[in-house]
Formats: structure tokens, C-alpha cells, sequence
């Protein structure tokens, strides 16, 4: 498979699961889809490598920006108001968790440490209030990603940024 098919795969992983039963946006007033804080063009989801491909005609409801204050060639998507739920990018559909790769090469699935200043969900770190089917379907859709170079590169290097995020959060309590 070629990346965007491995994209698409995924997609089709992470269609009809989600961190719990009923709508968890109803926990938080949807605040990982609103913009609270900060100036707009700041906040958002960064893309896997290639997403953006998927988003060719989505003009009217989010917005592409390039970004390089992480990692060169990136994109942030930036939601403008109320997304179609089966668009969203995969950062969306695996939230509040985030791929992990280890120094030795192994594969984890965590709770992004980003994610507790506003998901009641990720706010003590712990998986077991997600329903297991979601954790299994992230899991299966990481798994595909990581077959692709580019995507696999970008989940380690993201690794590094969260090991210096955490090491931050670590520094400041």
C-alpha cells in the first residue's frame, strides 16, 4: 500500500469508534474543538505526513496551514466551527491519545500529556475510562501507519517532543 492508501485504511479503522459510549464532547463542551485560547491560527491538529492529500475539497469548514515550529513541512488543520465528523483527520479520530514510539523501536499507544489541559478524559492519564474497542482500533490504525516511513519518522519524532513536553510538565510541578 502506498501512504494515502495507508491513510485511508486508517480512516476506515477509526470510523465508528470513539473514547466512550456516549458523545464525550458533552464532557467538555467540545473544547478540543474550539478555539479557547491564544491567537487562531495557533491551534489545531498537525496532519500524519501526506493527510493533507485528503483534504483537497474541505475549504469551507477547515482550514491548511503550514507550520514548522516542530518538525519542517508540517500542517496544521484548523477546524472553522463544525466539522463532518467522517472528515475529520486522524489526529480527531484517535484524541485524546497519540502514537508513541519508544528509543527502541516499540510501538505505544498514550495518552497524549497535551491533551490534559483540555480533555477531562486525559486530565489524569489513565486509558481504562476509554472503551476498549477505541484503544483496540487506535492501536490496529498505528500499527498501519508505522509501516510507512514518512509516518513513522513523524510518530518518532513526535515521541522526542512528547518525552520534552512531559520532562517540561515534570520541571513545573
Amino acid at each position: 500500500m502506498n501512504r494515502l492508501e495507508i491513510l485511508q485504511a486508517a480512516y476506515k479503522i477509526m470510523e465508528n469508534v470513539t473514547p466512550l459510549r456516549l458523545d464525550c464532547g458533552k464532557l467538555c463542551n467540545q473544547s478540543c474543538c474550539q478555539d479557547n485560547d491564544g491567537p487562531k491560527e495557533e491551534t489545531g491538529m498537525i496532519l500524519f505526513p501526506g493527510e493533507e492529500e485528503l483534504f483537497t475539497n474541505c475549504e469551507d469548514w477547515m482550514t491548511l496551514l503550514p507550520i514548522s515550529y516542530t518538525s519542517p513541512n508540517q500542517i496544521l488543520a484548523r477546524c472553522e466551527g463544525s466539522c463532518p465528523r467522517d472528515r475529520r483527520p486522524l489526529a480527531c479520530r484517535i484524541f485524546p491519545l497519540t502514537p508513541y514510539l519508544t528509543e527502541e523501536d516499540v510501538l505505544l499507544i498514550k495518552m497524549d500529556p497535551r491533551a490534559g489541559s483540555i480533555c477531562p478524559l486525559a486530565k489524569e492519564q489513565d486509558k481504562s475510562n476509554l472503551q476498549p474497542q477505541f484503544l483496540k482500533a487506535v492501536r490496529k490504525a498505528c500499527n498501519l501507519l508505522i509501516t510507512e516511513p514518512s509516518i513513522k519518522e513523524y510518530i518518532y519524532d513526535l515521541s522526542r517532543e512528547l518525552d520534552d513536553f512531559t520532562n517540561l510538565l515534570c520541571i513545573m510541578r
